[in-house]
């Protein structure tokens, strides 16, 4: 029978929102915390952690800051950036876990920004953290991306540093980017799309240096379709990460019983990569490359 719990987190500033735990009857089955993409709720990535249930994982799949039930919602009088998310929310969320689940071995995960954000909290606080997962995530640096995909990386970094003094956040929405995100977020994005180095707005920590430094496993797994986070996308993410072995596979079709997977669809069937996952968390066995 299906065990969905809520948990509800409340952070240092006073941020409060819900977080899903699918749980198993073994609690000291590995749980893995599974960050959203940009302007995606939580609740789009349901099916996934249903079967990554029936592989002997747990997933807790929280809102962001600003989406679903979280207490606040960007605009110019609320602002929030990558140091919200990673230095408040999550903390707050691992903190939530560890006691509900308090034998499981915890892992950290996500798509797309959510895989960004996942290695930065690992890399700023490992203790505890048993390993990180990504799946269609890598950095937004314009260089790796070509043609036209890489003219809308610098448009969106460019509209961003526009919209964000002019309306107090970004319309996403209006723009097919996101939703109604922070300018704060939005600046911290920008930075990384133009430089490739992630240097957090109001926060003390040095993330560049503890990527660096970071000492544990990661599984990237990206989409041969997927054009918002391609293969360059990845590899340039995880070569921050010097100190680790990184193991980055990424699949065309032959890997996915013939489906084409991208971005965003590998959701609507995540039979087809939950079951290398799982393996990778309980055994550290690569999938396929």
């Amino acid at each position: 029978m299906e065990n969905v719990q809520t948990l509800n987190v409340t952070t240092p500033d006073a941020h409060r929102f819900e977080a899903k735990l699918f749980c198993l009857p073994d609690e000291r089955a590995p749980v893995m915390i599974f960050l959203s993409a940009l302007g995606t709720p939580a609740r789009v990535y349901g099916r996934f952690a249903r079967e990554m249930n029936l592989h002997g994982v747990q997933v807790c799949a929280p809102d962001w800051r600003g989406i679903g039930s979280s207490s606040v919602r960007a605009g110019r009088t609320s602002d929030f950036g990558y140091q919200h998310l990673i230095e408040l929310d999550l903390v707050a969320l691992i903190a939530a876990v560890r006691e509900r689940l308090p034998h499981a071995p915890l892992w950290l995960g996500g798509h797309s920004l959510g895989g960004q954000l996942a290695l930065l909290g690992a890399a700023r606080d490992p203790d505890g953290i048993a390993g990180v997962v990504l799946i269609a995530s890598g950095s937004v640096h314009h260089p790796c991306y070509s043609g036209k995909l890489r003219w809308a990386v610098r448009s969106l970094a460019w509209m961003s540093s526009v919209t964000g003094p002019l309306l107090g956040y970004f319309p996403g929405a209006r723009v097919g980017f996101g939703g109604r995100e922070a300018a704060g977020l939005m600046r911290d994005w920008s930075h990384v799309a133009r430089t490739g180095e992630y240097r957090i707005e109001k926060s003390a920590v040095v993330y560049e240096q503890r990527m660096r430094a970071l000492k544990l496993p990661i599984l990237a797994l990206s989409f041969a379709a997927d054009y918002w986070s391609p293969h360059a996308a990845a590899q340039s993410l995880l070569k921050k990460f010097s100190a680790s072995t990184p193991v980055h596979c990424h699949w065309d079709h032959t890997r996915t019983a013939g489906v084409t997977v991208d971005h965003y669809n590998w959701l609507k069937q995540p039979a087809l990569v939950a079951p290398a996952v799982a393996r990778y968390i309980r055994d550290l066995q690569p999938p396929p490359a």
